[in-house]
């Protein structure tokens, strides 16, 4: 059988050549940075090489805030001896892993990714834009090496590959090839129950209150193809708990509504400071809308983070949906 997306020599000769490693992410890491990153990390421990795993976070995923503690959020003097080279997975952009980018330049750099669009950077690039998610790309790395992920290494796998697929709600069909890694992955002896019980369970109350609220307040554009939905900071802080925070229910039921191409949930991080995310049905491409924001994603699932208030964020996406959702624009899918 045919197993597409193997590694390029490139990327083996990279990780042959350097004997310690640097693995980064993007900030505000999801579940595919985090699984991605660690077994990238214990895949390569597991043949003799050192490494440091690298996030500045914050880990406010309810399903992430477990793995924290694995990750360092600074970079030392000991950390840059010994020649090491520098991984970056999930990152668009360079500037995506935040300050610490700025310790690692002149470093050996090797890219991982799965967005077709961003900036070009890296000594080694491996961007399979369709690829499901970048754990996937790690279990196809470790599956051609080749070796046989461990039963922690497939079970994180698993649950970055399922995180960012939506549990596979999100693919498309001639996507066969994801489901026979799955496959494999099972074999070795992963539950998908307990993945899905990992992603979706041990919720706080607070978090179905917050999310119940910005279910309530979701707001109809442009004859209900586009539904607004958003969460203030203050909201967040009297839910005592950043573990109350989540947006991928909010998306997945306001999809169901009928007639929605678009749903946009807008998150207050600080004062004056907000995230925008984008969830797309099937004709809307809400990535070239987030890159042209200064963010970025996929065609179907993208993000951005602006200045401002709620009120004004909001009138701004209002005016660049117009042409999206309307027909009068060129980005449809």
């Amino acid at each position: 059988m045919d197993v597409p997306h193997c590694p390029p020599d490139s990327v083996y000769d990279f990780l042959k050549r350097h004997n310690k490693f640097l693995i980064f992410g993007h900030v505000e890491p999801d579940g595919d940075c985090v699984a991605s990153q660690l077994v990238l990390g214990c895949f390569l421990k597991r043949r003799g090489k050192r490494n440091v795993i690298f996030s500045e976070g914050p880990f406010d995923r309810p399903e992430i805030i477990s793995f924290q503690d694995r990750f360092r959020d600074r970079i030392t003097k000991k950390d840059l001896a010994g020649d090491p080279a520098a991984v970056i997975l999930d990152c668009s952009t360079p500037d995506r892993i935040g300050g610490m980018g700025q310790d690692i330049q002149g470093l050996p750099v090797m890219v991982i990714d799965h967005h077709a669009s961003g900036e070009i950077f890296g000594d080694v690039r491996w961007v399979i834009p369709r690829a499901p998610s970048v754990s996937y790309l790690i279990q196809r790395l470790i599956e051609e090496y080749p070796e046989t992920p461990t039963l922690e290494e497939a079970e994180l796998i698993l649950f970055g590959l399922a995180r960012d697929t939506g549990f596979f709600r999100h693919l498309a069909g001639k996507t066969g090839f994801v489901f026979e890694a799955v496959a494999r992955l099972v074999d070795i002896g992963v539950s998908p129950r307990e993945t899905y019980r990992m992603i979706h369970s041990g919720w706080e109350l607070e978090k179905v209150r917050l999310l119940a609220l910005s279910l309530q307040r979701a707001a109809r554009a442009f004859n209900g193809k586009v539904l607004i939905t958003y969460q203030t900071l203050e909201e967040l802080h009297s839910a005592g708990s950043t573990a109350a925070r989540g947006s991928d229910e909010v998306y997945r039921i306001l999809q169901a509504v009928g007639g929605v191409e678009v749903v946009a949930f807008i998150q207050e991080e600080e004062q004056g400071r907000c995230s925008v995310g984008l969830r797309s049905g099937s004709t809307c491409d809400v990535g070239n809308l987030a890159r042209s924001m200064g963010g970025g994603g996929h065609t179907l699932a993208a993000g951005y983070t602006r200045s401002g208030s709620i009120a004004g964020i909001r009138e701004q996406l209002l005016l660049a949906l117009e042409p999206l959702v309307t027909g009068d624009g060129e980005s449809r899918v």
